[in-house]
């Protein structure tokens, strides 16, 4: 099996980039920034999806402190095809060692294969888990769907310097026994440098706010959680309609995600190069919508979009080429989804999510 990166634990693939600076919590020069970012290798799989509730830092002594703050739902398999380090969530901890990280993580696994040419879903559980100390595998303590587990190992944060520490969980041990139902899921976890994966070619990713947007010279400002980016994007090439997506996105403030070529972080503030390159599986920008359904049209798979008082309509035959539809579209449903585009009147969905009301789970 391969391996898959994720970064601060996706029980396929932690990566915990840790930029350690002055400032917050009490004593300016006794703190640091840390970033949290997810990625993975290639898998066997075409989709793992799961859920990482939160992770923290932790030392014996009671030091603690949280780096992934809300639930964050992953495909491993997708940030492994397009080799992304995904930044999740900047935070000020207290500077000193800490001796583990705290994982608590989704109990439910979905696994997407092709067999024999055909598309095959399969609804897991996450049960144990392989550390570097041991040759048997040790059980996750799940409870009400979430599962904890402790990952020991020095991290070390240095006020006033820049750490990068990474959470890696090997695929190549990742194993899942279909013999039961559901599928039980195994992986294993250990600790590893974030400078192996960005060294080697890995492009990073944002998620924040589009403002000041400059259609003519195709660049844009970004802000993440803890700073802005400016945001090049001439080079995105295969994206029809992004100027005004991102007009849209900047309008009704809504999360968008870029996929950085390179960041040059000698500008002020950093600058991202978002590219398209040849084979890339994941669209460099994308633009998040969640809102009720109506109009739904099955045969010309449309649909329009309401929230907070506006509409937009929505064109989702990609995301059913992907097969990314998830849930039973309906008027009056609640659903989620995942914009590249515009063509026709029709903002272009790579990813449509029912996630409540008629159609929903």
């Amino acid at each position: 099996m391969p391996q898959l990166f994720l970064a601060v634990l996706t029980a396929l693939s932690a990566t915990v980039l840790l930029h350690a600076c002055g400032g917050g919590n009490g004593d300016p020069t006794n703190s640091a920034t840390v970033s949290a970012y997810v990625t993975d290798d290639l898998g066997d799989y075409d989709s793992v999806e799961f859920t990482i509730n939160t992770v923290q830092l932790r030392h014996t002594g009671g030091r603690t402190c949280e780096i992934i703050h809300e639930p964050l739902a992953i495909d491993a398999a997708e940030l492994g095809h397009d080799q992304i380090v995904e930044r999740v969530d900047t935070t000020m901890c207290e500077a000193g060692p800490y001796n583990r990280l705290h994982v608590e993580l989704g109990e439910d696994v979905t696994l997407r294969r092709t067999i024999n040419g055909q598309p095959t879903t399969d609804q897991c559980k996450f049960v144990s888990y392989y550390d570097d100390n041991s040759d048997r595998p040790n059980r996750l303590s799940c409870a009400n769907g979430v599962c904890s587990v402790d990952i020991t190992g020095a991290i070390n944060l240095v006020a006033q310097s820049h750490e990068h520490v990474a959470l890696d969980a090997d695929l190549k041990e990742f194993t899942v026994d279909f013999a039961t139902t559901p599928c039980e899921v195994t992986l294993k976890l250990s600790p590893l440098h974030a400078d192996d994966k960005l060294s080697v070619g890995y492009r990073t990713s944002l998620s924040g706010y589009v403002s000041d947007l400059d259609e003519t010279y195709d660049h844009f400002v970004l802000t993440v959680d803890g700073g802005t980016y400016t945001v090049q994007y001439a080079g995105v090439t295969d994206q029809s309609g992004i100027d005004t997506l991102l007009g849209r996105a900047a309008a009704d403030r809504l999360k968008t995600k870029v996929r950085c070529q390179t960041i040059d972080n000698g500008t002020t503030p950093p600058t991202c190069t978002a590219q398209s390159v040849a084979t890339q599986t994941l669209k460099t920008i994308t633009v998040k919508a969640k809102g009720n359904v109506s109009a739904l049209d099955s045969s010309l798979q449309t649909f329009t979009l309401g929230y907070g008082g506006t509409t937009l309509l929505v064109n989702y035959t990609k995301a059913t080429e992907l097969g990314k539809l998830e849930g039973v579209l309906a008027d009056d449903a609640t659903a989620e989804v995942t914009l590249y585009g515009f063509d026709l009147d029709y903002f272009l969905a790579r990813e449509v999510e029912v996630t409540a009301g008629s159609g929903g789970n």
